[in-house]
């Protein structure tokens, strides 16, 4: 039964859900994780890039001015994820606490909730990071680091501002899904994790 009393006053805190086996414990680790691969990168980028002894040369404008634009582009694009979840049938409009003949129905639609939550975090992760990571190429062509210092100075906040899940964040898309996962996405976040071993 989903517990549709479950909302953003149920969090218990960003470090204090890491310790949790929840869902949504599960992703904050998963993507405290995933944010460092940008730090990596970064770090490991003066070994990959080729530098000549030009280094403190200007680099072609168009590897400087890329950066800035495609952050731009992502800071436009990626708040406006996910599209609202469109309806799929009776089965699954179905009010919060009410339930189908099967007894299913509420469950389904929270479960549906979920995934379209964790695929527009994902999905919103690749675009920032590849803001981070878009700047190794360039550097490599201009044959300098500044592309990828101004890669990770414009991409690694987005990561962590609009990628992240917090609860800000986990609050705006809940808005952005639509009336269908208010009441379900916060329950289906608290619910114990358990990983799926094959698709239903």
């Amino acid at each position: 039964m989903v517990d549709h009393t479950a909302g953003p006053q149920s969090d218990p805190g960003f470090a204090a859900s890491l310790r949790t086996p929840t869902v949504l414990g599960n992703l904050r680790r998963s993507f405290l994780m995933l944010s460092v691969m940008p730090v990596v990168v970064f770090a490991l980028s003066p070994f990959i890039v080729r530098i000549e002894t030009h280094i403190l040369d200007t680099p072609p404008l168009w590897s400087a001015a890329a950066v800035p634009l495609l952050a731009l582009a992502v800071l436009w694009l990626a708040p406006r994820l996910p599209l609202p979840l469109p309806p799929r049938g009776t089965d699954l409009l179905v009010a919060p606490g009410k339930t189908d003949a099967a007894g299913n129905a509420d469950e389904r639609a929270a479960r549906r909730v979920s995934d379209a939550f964790r695929g527009a975090l994902f999905l919103r992760f690749a675009l920032t990071e590849g803001v981070v990571l878009a700047g190794l190429p360039l550097a490599m062509a201009s044959d300098s680091l500044l592309p990828m210092a101004l890669a990770f100075g414009f991409g690694y906040p987005l990561v962590l501002t609009l990628a992240l899940p917090t609860r800000g964040t986990i609050e705006r898309i809940r808005r952005r899904l639509g009336p269908e996962a208010d009441g379900r996405l916060w329950a289906a976040l608290l619910d114990p994790y358990q990983p799926r071993l094959s698709v239903e």
